[in-house]
């Protein structure tokens, strides 16, 4: 489909921007009492695009998160609202409210193709096949222990269909590189990678070879960049946010401007956090300030908070 631009403008001063983030894992925390929207991963000061992921190793475990998740929309509809569509998007973050796309991290409670259309009809819009390896693919962690990295299984690939034949998108995160090259064959529609930091800088099978990011990008797909420090830094250790601005400006040096942006993996990260940032600080508002201090120009600001995932999604989200 045609990409029709979204109403935005790079803005400065008083004016505001949209910010959108490929990956948090905010909907574990609601059994905790903790708010969807929360202090440290929502912005404070612009609408939020935020990818919010259902993490379940089983279906069961999947519809009770699935239940959570509505029920905490429920009660903040004031200030967040599902969204499934390009223009939802776009009419919710200008009506100046956060927008919620669920996504799915790790598939192993996909046990026929039938499932991954369920999925799609409860509004999940972006899907990852594996974080533990399954009966769908060989996930990174296992590839690291040595396991034979056989890539995707024969239900793998029937899920991958299923979800081209109704416009999921794909994760590549948490996949083995065999995975990795599978599912890029296999996909339709360009597959992403929501959180995700780059293997030139920190030798972690996790992050992404400057050939994977390469070939992603190549397909249409983006990178979102992750906050973990152990993917910014060997063991994490003395993880700063220089190191993540490294992992940024390493993938916009490989790639150009257009395809990078936010992965933050918000709560998802242990509640470890490249210092100085901490659960009480708005940590999108945080880099974004971070960028101007560093002397980004104004309109690569506004590509990496938001721009960058939104035009992604507007090209391949339906309307």
């Amino acid at each position: 489909m045609s990409a029709r631009p979204f109403a935005y403008r790079c803005l400065k001063g008083s004016e505001r921007m949209w910010i959108a983030d490929g990956h948090c894992d905010s909907i574990l925390c609601l059994a905790t009492g903790a708010p969807l929207v929360g202090v440290h991963n929502f912005s404070a000061k612009y609408p939020q695009l935020q990818m919010t992921a259902v993490f379940a190793e089983d279906r069961a475990r999947f519809d009770t998160l699935f239940r959570d998740f509505h029920a905490a929309l429920a009660q903040e509809s004031k200030r967040i609202v599902q969204v499934r569509t390009a223009r939802e998007i776009t009419r919710t973050l200008g009506a100046g409210k956060h927008a919620a796309l669920l996504t799915v991290e790790g598939g192993a409670g996909i046990t026929t193709p039938e499932t991954v259309r369920e999925m799609y009809g409860f509004g999940v819009r972006v899907l990852g096949l594996a974080w533990h390896s399954n009966a769908l693919a060989v996930s990174s962690r296992h590839q690291a222990e040595g396991i034979p990295d056989t890539g995707l299984t024969p239900l793998g690939r029937a899920a991958v269909r299923a979800g081209n034949a109704c416009g999921m998108i794909f994760d590549v995160s948490h996949l083995s590189d065999a995975s990795f090259w599978q599912l890029l064959e296999t996909a339709k529609t360009p597959p992403v990678a929501t959180h995700s930091c780059m293997r030139a800088l920190c030798a972690h099978p996790r992050n992404l070879t400057d050939e994977m990011a390469r070939a992603l990008v190549a397909r249409g797909g983006m990178i979102g960049v992750n906050l973990y420090p152990p993917f910014l830094t060997k063991n994490g250790e003395n993880c700063t946010v220089s190191h993540y601005f490294a992992h940024i400006e390493h993938a916009l040096g490989l790639l150009g401007e257009d395809a990078v942006g936010f992965g933050g993996d918000i709560d998802g990260t242990d509640r470890v956090y490249p210092a100085p940032l901490d659960e009480s600080c708005s940590i999108h508002d945080t880099l974004i300030e971070e960028m101007a201090r560093r002397n980004y120009p104004a309109c690569l600001i506004a590509k990496l908070a938001g721009e960058n995932w939104l035009r992604y999604l507007q090209k391949n989200l339906p309307d």
